[in-house]
């Protein structure tokens, strides 16, 4: 029988990571003590000194990794001749993020880490970066004369608002206890987004079928 690997710094620290991540999510922050969290994983207490420095730390480092992993979620997509389709496709990217990383979505947009994210730039910077990347998006589809908006920065905020609606029902297993297609509900919602910005409905459903097409051959889906 072969040893067990052992694990480096880097496996632990992000072990602490998600560790503190599922605590806050299932929860919440005052459940999140350094000896539950190093148990968990099977480690010292000081792991979480050694690696962070501190319990306000890790629990930061939980929302910022959580947006990083976002962000390249976000950013899978390549930039087509179809920008609409590539909007449409970083939709795609959002559902099976938060699909895939309930715990880190959880934590990233609740309550319970805004004290935390007050005052830290890195923090700030690294949510920002997955909202420019969505506003960019956007942009191209009014260049390409696609969509007519006068606030890019507002249609933003509400295509955010409709998703991570979304997102949050679904997360809920409304979609599974009621028999009704989450997908079909996503779907139908970038569709009325992209008509509801200026873009023709037939050319908004040809790209909605691209973007289907792409999200199920990265296995977005």
């Amino acid at each position: 029988m072969s040893a067990p690997r052992r694990r480096s710094p880097a496996d632990i620290r992000m072990q602490l990571v998600e560790a503190a991540a599922r605590m806050l999510a299932e929860e919440g922050v005052e459940a999140v003590t350094a000896r539950r969290v190093t148990a968990e994983v099977g480690t010292s207490t000081m792991a979480v000194y050694t690696h962070f420095g501190s319990m306000d730390e890790l629990l930061a480092e939980v929302w910022r990794e959580g947006f990083a992993r976002f962000g390249a979620e976000l950013e899978r997509g390549a930039s087509t001749d179809d920008p609409v389709a590539d909007w449409m496709t970083q939709g795609w990217g959002y559902r099976h993020f938060a699909r895939r990383e309930p715990h880190l979505y959880k934590v990233m947009f609740g309550e319970g880490m805004l004290a935390l994210r007050r005052g830290q730039p890195e923090s700030a910077e690294a949510a920002m970066a997955t909202f420019r990347s969505l506003l960019g998006r956007l942009e191209r589809c009014v260049g390409a004369g696609r969509f007519a908006i006068d606030d890019v920065v507002l249609a933003g905020e509400i295509v955010w608002a409709a998703s991570h609606g979304h997102a949050v029902i679904e997360l809920t297993g409304y979609h599974e206890a009621l028999g009704r297609d989450a997908v079909t509900a996503f779907r139908e919602g970038l569709f009325r987004l992209a008509v509801g910005f200026g873009d023709e409905p037939d050319r908004a459903r040809s790209s909605l079928d691209r973007s289907l097409r792409r999200a199920r051959r990265a296995g977005l889906l």
